[in-house]
């Protein structure tokens, strides 16, 4: 589950977006054409993996959001932590561009396109903004909610006028109509390039029986979607068993569902492409008898199996849960997680590394309190782990850590936000 801050507003824009096709808007409801959901005529054709999201080898930089919970701002760093760009996007923010500015709830997509441009979700605001990822100038801004709060959770970018947006939240009195996209539970289908809903993929057939799907987060790898369930209950009291939808973008079908089972509340996603294995964190069932961490794992997916499957998987440690917030991928075998810490701070928020064959886990580092690291990234081509360590009541950095056959070592800690002071939240490659 993630925090949020429902404010509902609607938004628009007035800029083109630089590396897509020239719009002439934004539209706060669905396409004039009516029901989309398949490739629009100006979309390019998908590759293998559709678009490179920031893969080894072609990352540009890191956008940052910082937050306090109040306020956010959007930074831009190198491949290597140092700052480029100091809150070019802020709550403050009065842009031409914008009807919407930044709510206290924003986070970053699990993939953006290598070179951008940068979607970032206000899910308090239902609005995606697209950022220049060279300029950090807004190209774009579309409201996602249609009519009500969905909590959008994340973007998958397929193509320039394709995108997925997962929507977490149901509608609680949608229209019979279904042109206007009102449901919720679903993956919206939007067109980046003229700013305009063009369908929706209902998640509701594929969540466990009992819950709703509640979509967490998304990414494209081999060829299709993969979205995480929280599976949750419209009273947030009863969970289901943890759950991937699949989802074939070519025609916006899903295809498949892969089932996790002894764990609950999955969320954060990551791919290592070169072993087909799709790593999923759960951060278990808040209220369970046997205590949250004993439906929480870091589980790896066998995407070359048919059909896929769970390859290995990895139990609480410590007594205490995962995030499902991120995770990392070492290698075919180790995952780098955040084992989540409690209200008193004691313990704080920890960084893990969490081999999936048996090997004992290894902690990296600590922080000052709980739920204070919100994301990590690992660059493969650098061995550098980065972790937002965002705590309230003491200094805010992202760390940077060097990984070696001989473990983790603290390089150096940036600060990603010193005009506004705002503590690191969100992280993404791009």
């Amino acid at each position: 589950m993630h925090r949020q801050t429902p404010l509902g507003l609607l938004c628009a824009a007035s800029l083109a977006l630089a590396t897509l096709a020239a719009c002439g808007g934004i539209s706060d409801g669905p396409s004039p054409d009516g029901a989309g959901g398949g490739e629009t005529a100006a979309s390019a054709p998908l590759g293998n993996d559709g678009i490179d999201a920031g893969g080894a080898g072609k990352v540009a930089g890191i956008a940052v959001v910082n937050s306090d919970y109040a306020s956010s701002s959007v930074s831009l760093l190198d491949r290597d932590g140092n700052l480029v760009a100091d809150g070019c996007l802020h709550s403050g923010s009065g842009d031409p561009g914008l009807s919407a500015t930044l709510s206290g709830d924003v986070v970053l997509p699990t993939e953006v396109p290598a070179g951008g441009p940068i979607p970032v979700i206000d899910r308090a605001n239902n609005a995606i903004t697209w950022l220049d990822a060279t300029t950090c100038a807004v190209l774009g801004q579309l409201a996602v909610g249609t009519g009500f709060r969905a909590n959008p959770q994340d973007v998958v970018t397929l193509s320039a006028s394709k995108a997925y947006v997962v929507r977490q939240d149901p509608n609680p009195v949608p229209t019979p109509a279904l042109e206007d996209f009102d449901d919720g539970n679903d993956v919206l289908i939007v067109d980046p390039s003229r700013l305009q809903v063009t369908g929706r993929i209902d998640l509701g057939p594929y969540a466990p029986a009992g819950v709703l799907p509640r979509g967490h987060r998304a990414l494209l790898a081999g060829g299709s979607v993969f979205v995480s369930l929280n599976a949750i209950g419209a009273d947030y009291a009863a969970y289901g068993a943890g759950r991937v939808v699949v989802i074939d973008p070519a025609t916006d079908v899903v295809t498949g569902v892969i089932d996790i089972p002894g764990a609950k509340n999955c969320g954060a996603l990551a791919y290592a492409a070169a072993v087909q294995r799709l790593f999923v964190a759960c951060g278990g069932a808040y209220g369970e008898p046997a205590g949250q961490a004993a439906t929480s794992a870091i589980v790896a997916i066998d995407l070359g199996q048919v059909p896929p499957a769970v390859a290995a998987q990895a139990a609480a440690t410590g007594g205490a849960p995962y995030s499902n917030l991120t995770v990392g991928v070492l290698d075919a075998t180790t995952a780098v997680a955040v084992v989540v810490g409690d209200f008193s701070n004691d313990p704080p928020d920890s960084l893990w590394s969490v081999p999936l064959d048996g090997r004992a886990p290894v902690q990296i580092f600590a922080s000052t309190e709980g739920f204070a690291i919100g994301a990590l990234l690992f660059d493969p081509e650098r061995a550098l782990v980065f972790a937002a360590d965002g705590p309230m009541g003491s200094s805010a950095y992202l760390r940077i850590f060097e990984v070696s056959a001989a473990g983790f070592v603290l390089g150096k800690t940036a600060k990603t936000n010193p005009t506004h002071k705002l503590p690191p939240r969100a992280l993404a490659f791009h």
